[in-house]
């Protein structure tokens, strides 16, 4: 490695290297790779003036690079700086290092060598063939007769026959304006056939014995032994399984069922008594009986979830130098190898339009692999693949789940073995009996794979396959559980402390087949009982059946779930507390901030920001960890991404959640209200006002935060078709505002044109300034053009003489404010004031006024006002919140009411980051940090003391190193310490003067004596 000319002065260390924004990444895309580092100095002032990169492809090739010698380069970047070598070939390792030379023209020394690896750079680089296992009904299923008691509780109870792959039969007894059989086809994309409507003379809110028998095309239908129909139908001639149907608030209790095929084969047969497993994810009555209710598709299970294997031989005398494995899937998988789990991700490969594009994961095994014999296992489960996708049911893009897999062994003679997934693999069904992302998982311990078979071949996804560019969901912390009192014996709660995301660790004991049921919750009712009913859909319940009376230890891999109450039911005694934990699992992007007040509200609700980014951050950005929704929600981070940029690192997360937005976007560059989309079932509508605009408000937050001029370029033609789309759909330049506008305000609407004008204000505004940093000066022109003429057209429209916007909403005036729009901000912004004080200083915004509320208050002179709101503790404020009991973030203002009922059960998350927008006023006023230029290179440190709070602690990591802002006010006045990194510079503006202070990097203390 290059020796740097030893210095007398000390100089900057260089440390933190990154590739693509991610510390020593496997397996990265196609692309020129982007290089970054930060400069370390107890030195103030310094500053790089020059570089100089190596990157070889073994740390004993840098001292003479055969990828990359940069030379020395004249320039002041240490941030993205882009690969500039040698093509990169496939499933490389490479190494790199970096010295600089500082201001004063001194040399650093070279870095400690930083790695990445590529994966497959084209589809073609691919090895593994796409495997599975037989999960489809056989023969015996085809022609059969289904017995079952039922009771349509409430409007409508639908059952399933001959289903197939989501296909099928669905009679439906209805009681809406009548009793009647309303025959159903289920086809293709989750759509349904009508028949006919067959009246019958019968109460169905009683108990009735209804029997259908399918015989070849022939289907014939029973009521309590009277034949009410029969037709021939050749839609579904397959073998298939039975289930259940209801939707919205239909609901209905199955109390026994018993299906026998024509050779008089019992498939199925169960009363359905407290406990009963034969629908693992349906809900059995304590008093018996199966509950249908909601949004539910209730299938009988197919065979447990496959597992798979392959024994692979390392020859003796070879030594393994790298061993890597490269999967995805077609739902989510696990590997193990020796019996040993590969790697720390969960729930890979994550969801994205597995259609268009399907994730990779790279795993680094080399350590695991042993000579002679080794055994490569993997686990498949439904995921978002083939799972039940928020309420819109299951196999949206696929029935059958597939792995694809290739292990690559290098040796130290040069040699390598690649080993991929083929007919050769064998399948088993394993422990897991079912599994689901919404339900939850029934593990059976008994159970060891014993029936292999050769795996079958599926149909290749290779083309959609690409390297995975964000942090993997991981594991990324521990809770200890306390046992807390439960009103229902034989039912027994844990609290966590902290509303989480998800699973729990339970290490409990009980008798071989012995069922422990484990359901989890957010919030407990007023009677001390685990509140669910929030939650829909979904069953959010695990089960666990014991192998041996030891202690057994139980952490469900296939699924998760959003919660801090824990009930376990199903043993004689209670579990000590110390047998659960939380474990807590995200997307892991660093957390990024620290921050501390005197005050323990405003640093309980940092801390539920936080919380709610880390449980919402999980592959995608979702808007509810805990219902059957978690839908990618572009509204959500649209008001968040600025708080969000902040808290956690959040480049390469948002980055890929912005591809899977483009994979969405219509043909007429129209962005949809969720990304991903679900397939034929809900894209939340087109080019709403306030959530299809995350497409562009997202990208310049980015590039504000990280100084990410790369993802501009990616998304450049994406946004610009946007906001062309937002143009010529606006005659006039006044646009709609869509289905959703200022989403769950307290009666306080704003009108839908107000808020669609000034998003397209807005957009055009960041896409001329985006131009602009990539070197566009035209569309700079262009897009600034379009700002000025959007917002003559949004004054004209919406703006009176006497300064009054819209409806007089706070949110009218917010969207006014925020983008620039307001021709009289001294008029407007007393109307404004007074939306505050005629609501007794209280906020009345949803979701798209939230985020610029307080900043808005501090604009218009009325930080107080922003200071009183923060720290309202009666409804409607954050404070009110924290003092139910709230650790995250509310869906709404209301989610407890104040008489302690709970809101709407149809929409009432205790985990919505939405309104955790206020944290970017926190960070930026409260504690005075924002980046003056995007990237941080130079920072405004400006703090706005007020409201009571007399001293803040912030720390902010940001691509040049860590940004301090310390400041508190006493008696003798106000002092302030911060701390700027090396190579970037700051801007400190003290509270009440004017004028600003400059100062390089370093710490300085600054002092404001009182009078």
């Amino acid at each position: 490695m290059p020796v740097a000319t030893a210095s007398a002065t000390p100089t900057p260390q260089l440390h933190n290297l990154k590739t693509n924004a991610l510390a020593e990444p496997l397996g990265i895309a196609a692309g020129a790779p982007r290089l970054s580092w930060q400069l370390d100095s107890d030195r103030r002032g310094v500053a790089q003036t020059r570089y100089e990169v190596h990157v070889a492809t073994s740390s004993k090739k840098l001292k003479h690079p055969d990828a990359w010698d940069s030379g020395v380069v004249r320039s002041d970047r240490s941030v993205d700086v882009e690969y500039a070598g040698a093509a990169l070939k496939p499933y490389t390792q490479y190494f790199w290092t970096v010295r600089v030379w500082d201001n004063n023209g001194r040399a650093t020394r070279w870095s400690d060598p930083a790695t990445f690896e590529t994966a497959q750079l084209q589809p073609s680089d691919w090895s593994g063939q796409w495997i599975g296992a037989d999960s489809q009904p056989g023969a015996e299923w085809t022609d059969y007769t289904v017995d079952a008691d039922v009771t349509v509780a409430k409007e409508a109870l639908g059952i399933f026959f001959r289903g197939r792959a989501g296909l099928g039969y669905m009679w439906q007894l209805n009681s809406l304006n009548g009793a009647k059989l309303r025959p159903h086809v289920r086809q293709s994309g989750g759509g349904y056939v009508v028949l006919g409507e067959i009246p019958l003379n019968v109460d169905l809110s009683q108990r009735h014995h209804l029997r259908i028998t399918v015989a070849g095309k022939t289907i014939t239908t029973w009521i309590d032994d009277v034949q009410v129909d029969q037709r021939d139908r050749s839609d579904h001639d397959a073998a298939g399984i039975v289930g259940f149907r209801t939707n919205g608030a239909e609901s209905g209790v199955v109390h026994n069922l018993v299906v026998t095929n024509a050779a008089g084969k019992k498939l199925v047969d169960t009363s359905f008594a407290a406990g009963d497993q034969t629908f693992p994810d349906g809900t059995v009555l304590p008093g018996g009986g199966l509950q249908v209710k909601g949004n539910t598709d209730l299938w009988l299970p197919g065979p447990p979830l496959p597992v798979f294997k392959r024994t692979v031989t390392i020859p003796a005398g070879k030594k393994v130098v790298r061993a890597r494995v490269y999967a995805a899937a077609q739902g989510v998988y696990e590997l193990s190898l020796n019996g040993r789990k590969v790697g720390d991700q969960e729930l890979a490969p994550g969801w994205t339009d597995y259609r268009k594009r399907i994730q990779s994961q790279t795993y680094d095994v080399t350590r695991q692999l042993r000579s002679g014999q080794n055994v490569l296992g993997a686990e498949l489960s439904t995921g978002w693949y083939a799972g039940n996708l928020a309420m819109f049911g299951p196999q949206k893009y696929g029935s059958e789940t597939a792995l694809t897999a290739q292990l690559r062994v290098t040796y130290s003679d040069g040699t390598t073995d690649v080993i991929g997934t083929d007919q050769s693999w064998q399948t088993a069904p394993g422990a897991v009996r079912v599994a689901d992302l919404l339900n939850g998982e029934s593990y059976d311990a008994r159970r060891t794979a014993a029936e292999w078979t050769p795996a079958l071949l599926r149909p290749s996804a290779t083309a959609q396959l690409v390297p995975q560019t964000d942090q993997p969901v991981r594991v990324t912390q521990h809770l200890a559980a306390k046992a807390i009192a439960s009103p229902t014996a034989g039912k027994y709660l844990y609290d966590l402390g902290q509303n989480m995301v998800g699973v729990g660790r339970f290490k409990l004991t009980g008798q071989p087949g012995q069922t422990v049921t484990i359901r989890y919750g957010e919030v407990l009712n007023p009677d001390g009982t685990l509140y669910t009913d929030n939650l829909r859909g979904a069953r959010a319940t695990d089960r666990y059946t014991f192998a041996t009376n030891q202690t057994e230890t139980y952490q469900p891999r296939f699924t998760f779930h959003g919660f801090r109450y824990v009930e376990v039911s199903g043993l004689p005694t209670a579990p000590p507390a110390s047998a659960i934990t939380g474990v807590v699992m995200g997307t892991d992007g660093a957390q990024t901030t620290s921050f501390h007040t005197n005050s323990a509200l405003v640093n309980q609700l940092h801390s539920n920001i936080v919380w709610g980014q880390r449980g919402n951050f999980l592959s995608i950005p979702t808007d509810t960890p805990a219902r059957d929704e978690r839908m990618g929600w572009t509204g959500d981070i649209n008001v968040f991404a600025r708080t969000a940029v902040y808290n956690l690192d959040s480049q390469a997360f948002l980055s890929k959640w912005l591809q899977d937005l483009r994979d969405s976007q219509t043909a007429d560059g129209a962005y949809p209200s969720v990304a991903p989309t679900v397939p034929n079932s809900f894209d939340g509508g087109q080019g709403n006002a306030g959530w299809a605009d995350a497409g562009v408000n997202v990208p310049w937050t980015l590039w504000q935060a990280y100084g990410d001029t790369n993802v501009i370029r990616e998304h450049y033609a994406s946004m610009a078709r946007y906001v062309d789309y937002l143009a010529s759909h606006s005659p006039g330049l006044i646009r709609g505002g869509g289905d959703y506008g200022d989403w769950l305000n307290l009666d306080d609407p704003t009108p839908g044109d107000l808020i669609g004008t000034a998003f397209m204000a807005k957009g055009a505004r960041q896409l001329s300034q985006m131009a602009a940093a990539i070197g566009n000066s035209a569309d700079e022109t262009k897009y600034r053009k379009l700002y000025d003429d959007v917002r003559a057209a949004w004054i004209a429209r919406f703006v009176a003489a006497d300064g009054k916007v819209g409806a007089d909403s706070q949110t009218g005036y917010i969207l006014g404010f925020t983008n620039d729009l307001i021709p009289d901000v001294t008029k407007s912004g007393e109307h404004f004031v007074n939306t505050i004080l005629r609501r007794d200083t209280h906020l009345s915004t949803g979701f798209l006024g939230v985020d610029g509320l307080l900043p808005v208050l501090t604009k218009v002179g009325r930080s107080d006002l922003a200071y009183k709101l923060l720290q309202n503790t009666s409804y409607p404020s954050w404070g009110y919140e924290i003092g139910k009991g709230a650790t995250t973030v509310w869906e709404r203002w209301n989610s407890i009411n104040p008489d302690g009922t709970f809101n709407d059960v149809g929409m009432n998350s205790f985990n919505h980051y939405a309104y955790g927008a206020v944290g970017e006023w926190m960070y930026r006023t409260l504690a005075g940090v924002s980046a003056a230029e995007p990237g941080y290179r130079k920072v405004l440190i400006a703090p706005n003391p007020g409201g009571g709070i007399t001293k803040a602690d912030f720390t902010l990591e940001t691509p040049y190193g860590k940004v301090v802002s310390n400041w508190k006010t006493t008696a003798r006045g106000f002092q302030l310490e911060v701390t700027v990194p090396a190579n970037a510079t700051a801007i400190v503006r003290l509270p009440g003067s004017k004028d600003s202070v400059n100062v390089a990097s370093g710490t300085y203390r600054f002092e404001v004596r009182a009078g």
